[in-house]
C-alpha cells in the first residue's frame, strides 16, 4: 500500500519480546546471557510484536517513555520462580551500541496481570496490576529511524542458587512466561 508523502501518525504501541513461553521445561534451556528484540521469536506474535530483527521497520521512530517485565509462574515452584527470578535477572537495554538503561527485574514492575488470594493459593505478580505501577522513565529513550535495539537478559545466581536449574528442570504442569516490554510512541507513515 502506498504511503501519503509528508503524513506520519505516532501512535502509543508498546513493543515486547520474551525470553521464555512454556510449559515445562524450556527448550532450548535458558542461558545465562540472551538478547531479545533479535530473530527468534519474530513473527510469532504470542513472542513478539516485532517485524524485523533489532529494528523498528521501515522509517519508523520510537520514544520509550517507560520499561516493563511481565513473569507469570504457575505450578509448585511458582513462588521460588517469582522470588529467585526477580532478585537473579538483570536487564539492559541497548540502542545502538549504547547501554541505555540497567537495572535488576525487581526495578521494573509489569503494571498489569493477576492480583490477590483465593481460596487455595497465593496469587504472585511483578507489582501490582495498575497502569501506575510501571518503571516510568525520568528521560524518555529514543530509537532514531533505522536503529538497532536489544535488550540483554543477564542470570546471576545468589551464591549456589541458581533459579534457571529450577526454569530450565520445571514439570510438565509449570508455566513460564518471562517478557520484556518497550513502552511508548511509535512513528510511522500514513498508508
Amino acid at each position: 500500500m502506498p504511503r501519503l508523502h509528508g503524513y506520519r501518525e505516532r501512535l502509543h504501541q508498546p513493543l515486547w519480546d520474551t525470553l521464555v513461553r512454556t510449559t515445562g521445561a524450556p527448550s532450548p534451556a535458558i542461558v545465562n546471557s540472551t538478547k531479545l528484540f533479535g530473530n527468534a521469536n519474530i513473527g510469532n506474535l504470542s513472542m513478539t510484536n516485532l517485524q524485523t530483527a533489532g529494528q523498528l521497520a521501515s522509517d519508523q521512530t520510537y520514544v520509550i517513555l517507560a520499561l516493563r517485565c511481565f513473569l507469570f509462574f504457575d505450578g509448585p515452584n511458582r513462588r521460588f520462580n517469582y522470588l529467585e527470578t526477580t532478585a537473579q535477572l538483570f536487564w539492559t537495554l541497548t540502542v545502538g551500541n549504547k547501554p541505555m538503561f540497567q537495572a535488576p527485574c525487581w526495578y521494573f514492575p509489569a503494571g498489569g496481570g493477576i492480583w490477590g488470594l483465593d481460596s487455595t493459593a497465593s496469587i504472585f505478580s511483578l507489582g501490582t496490576p495498575e497502569q501506575a505501577a510501571i518503571l516510568k522513565l525520568a528521560r524518555p529513550i529514543i530509537v532514531p529511524v533505522r536503529q538497532n535495539f536489544s535488550a540483554q537478559a543477564d542470570f546471576f545466581a545468589i551464591g549456589t542458587t541458581s533459579v534457571l536449574n529450577n526454569l530450565n528442570n520445571a514439570e510438565t504442569i509449570d508455566i513460564l512466561d518471562i517478557s520484556y516490554m518497550l513502552d511508548g510512541l511509535q512513528t510511522r507513515d500514513v498508508q
